[in-house]
Order: structure tokens, then C-alpha cells, then sequence
């Protein structure tokens, strides 16, 4: 079977027959797929390592999470994943000497969500910690926390005015 290319737009008004004989052609290729597909034919099947290779395209991309709107540098705009933005928390709330970040979730503007699978600027990241057993002020701990991940939010992704709730759930003693 020989395939030809699609004529220009102009050349389509020019030669509706032309037009037609390669929209049959395509609807052709089609049918013999699907039919090569029905009867189990292994030429028109994914590879094992095609299909490896979409699963683990799939579990990375569940991992990492949607994407999510910066505020736009002198470049232009700019996303990072989900993950990208739990990392940065965790880093920051693990440096703080007493603090062991548990989890941490965001909520997003809406308006600034363009995509699907992309999400609006962070303003509001709520994080649940441990805190070390003997920690003499627990909300001296909390403000630390809260403002390590303001400052990291600020000066690695320019992101000001990100609500910072801390809720310490747990303790631990190591």
C-alpha cells in the first residue's frame, strides 16, 4: 500500500478528487489496523518493552504529580511538580533541629490552573510534623517551621504569601 501526502490546503480546493482518494487511503490504513488488531496479528501489537517503558512513563508521572504554576520569572513562566514542592517543605522543615515533616498538601489558586493536569500557584501549604519529645515550646517550633518554608518558597520559586499551616500530630524521641 503506498502512502501518499496530504495535499496542501490550497491544492485540496483545487482537486476535491485528489483530497478524497487520500482521505480513503487514510480511512483504509485504518480498517486493515484494526482488523490486523482483532485477529491477534503481533506486528500491530506493543512490544513488552513498549509497554514497560508507558508503564513506567505512567508511575512516574503519578509520583511526581501535576504540574504547578510559579509566579512568571524575566524568562517567562515556568511549573514545577508536586512533588518538586513537597520536597522543598520536607528539606526545609527536616533542617530545623526537633522537626521530622510527616506530610504536607497545598491548595492552589484556581484562576492561574490554565491545563488539565496543571494546578493554579500554591497559597496555602498545610504541613504535619513530629517534633522531638523534649522540645521545651511547641509553637516556637511551629513558627520556625512556618517560616523556613515561607523563606525557601520565596527565594528558590519566588513564590510570596504562601499561608503556612504547621500541625504537629506526632512526637518522637530520635
Amino acid at each position: 500500500m503506498e502512502v501518499t501526502e496530504m495535499p496542501h490546503h490550497d491544492a485540496a480546493r483545487e482537486d476535491p478528487a485528489a483530497t478524497r482518494r487520500y482521505l480513503d487511503l487514510i480511512r483504509s490504513v485504518h480498517e486493515e489496523w484494526d482488523r490486523l488488531e482483532e485477529a491477534g496479528d503481533t506486528s500491530v501489537q506493543l512490544s513488552g518493552s513498549a509497554l514497560a517503558t508507558i508503564k513506567e512513563s505512567v508511575r512516574a508521572d503519578a509520583r511526581h504529580g501535576a504540574h504547578v504554576h510559579m509566579p512568571p520569572t524575566p524568562a517567562g513562566p515556568f511549573t514545577v511538580s508536586e512533588l518538586t514542592l513537597r520536597t522543598l517543605v520536607r528539606r526545609e522543615i527536616d533542617a530545623i533541629p526537633g522537626a521530622r515533616a510527616l506530610r504536607t498538601a497545598f491548595e492552589h489558586d484556581e484562576d492561574s490552573a490554565a491545563e488539565r493536569r496543571t494546578l493554579g500557584l500554591p497559597t496555602r501549604a498545610r504541613c504535619r510534623v513530629s517534633a522531638h519529645l523534649g522540645t521545651p515550646d511547641l509553637p516556637g517550633l511551629a513558627e520556625r517551621i512556618r517560616e523556613a518554608v515561607r523563606s525557601a518558597a520565596e527565594t528558590e520559586l519566588g513564590l510570596t504569601g504562601l499561608t503556612v499551616d504547621v500541625h504537629i500530630e506526632d512526637l518522637h524521641e530520635h
